[in-house]
């Protein structure tokens, strides 16, 4: 989403996360998006056509489940909020939309009538996007996702072999934990979009190992590459083999060490927030994101983020932190 909305005009301080609203508010929004997401579903040859026409989508080529979620009118009037309740167990729009998603994705091999294939994968906020749509209209179809699961991924390959699709490329975006938390920030203001540190961790710490297992296949029909992005986004690509050894000596860090890394980071943000005027971090995604830290250090980001506000608001009339 580029264009400035609504929901962007909404002062700074008056923002709330899904997750501050009452029950009665939270589960309004879950009834609506689910509504909206099983009347998508019903009509999903005319869904599908208003995703092809959205700017970012390649016509319809690429397949990104994020970008889907858009369609839903009640995410994009708050998409901090819509993107947060799709998360909740307690909705049903997601098992809507990931059914839609399942017809994107076989449209989208139907519409690249057997030309090469490119998949992108990595942790959330590496570059994916940016590479798809720099790269994608070289491809049949592109595939924008994190990508980790290794069964997951080894039945995408297999979905796209069916499609007759022999040729696949896939990029794995690589980027140190650090700068992709400050790059998904950098997004949230722009979109409303974060990802919660916790499933940030995971994908990160599983990416190398998904991207590794893939050796293997890795000949005339199946492509790799690695893309390093360095802290100003711009990227460093090997290929092959080459590719593989990459990512076999890179320092790949558990799970655990990672979820540490970006608490560690995240807490830092709010002790020093940046003294720029054209920085805002979003109040709605602070506050959605002190709730993926561990519990010993939430009480302590609390308390920042509520010094956080006091500090913003020394900036001007935009930053009062409200009641």
């Amino acid at each position: 989403m580029t264009s400035v909305s609504s929901w962007q005009h909404v002062p700074w301080h008056e923002r709330r996360s899904y997750w501050e609203l009452a029950e009665t508010g939270r589960r309004e929004l879950r009834e609506a998006l689910e509504r909206e997401a099983a009347g998508l579903a019903r009509h999903a040859d005319r869904a599908l056509e208003d995703y092809a026409n959205f700017p970012g989508t390649l016509d319809g080529q690429l397949v990104n489940g994020d970008l889907l979620a858009t369609l839903l009118p009640s995410l994009r009037r708050n998409p901090t909020q819509g993107y947060e309740a799709l998360e909740d167990p307690a909705g049903r729009a997601a098992v809507h939309l990931n059914a839609l998603g399942k017809r994107l994705r076989d449209r989208a091999l139907a519409l690249a009538r057997r030309e090469p294939v490119i998949i992108f994968m990595g942790g959330q906020a590496t570059g994916k996007t940016t590479g798809a749509l720099a790269l994608g209209p070289a491809f049949g179809a592109v595939f924008d996702a994190p990508h980790t699961d290794p069964e997951g991924v080894a039945f995408l390959l297999g979905r796209i072999r069916r499609a007759g699709c022999g040729e696949v490329h896939l990029a794995y975006t690589d980027r140190l934990p650090e700068g992709s938390l400050k790059a998904m920030l950098a997004r949230s203001e722009r979109e409303g979009r974060y990802v919660p540190l916790d499933r940030m961790a995971r994908a990160h710490a599983w990416a190398p190992f998904t991207f590794l297992g893939l050796a293997p296949r890795v000949g005339r029909n199946l492509q790799l590459y690695h893309v390093r992005v360095d802290e100003e986004g711009s990227g460093r690509m090997t290929e092959g083999r080459e590719a593989l050894a990459s990512v076999r000596a890179r320092q790949k860090s558990a799970e655990s060490v990672i979820a540490y890394q970006l608490q560690t980071a995240y807490l830092s943000l709010l002790r020093n927030p940046i003294h720029d005027p054209q920085t805002w971090y979003p109040r709605d995604v602070l506050a959605g994101l002190n709730r993926s830290l561990d519990d010993w250090r939430r009480s302590e980001a609390d308390h920042l983020l509520r010094r956080f506000f006091e500090t913003v608001a020394e900036r001007g009339p935009e930053g009062d932190p409200g009641p």
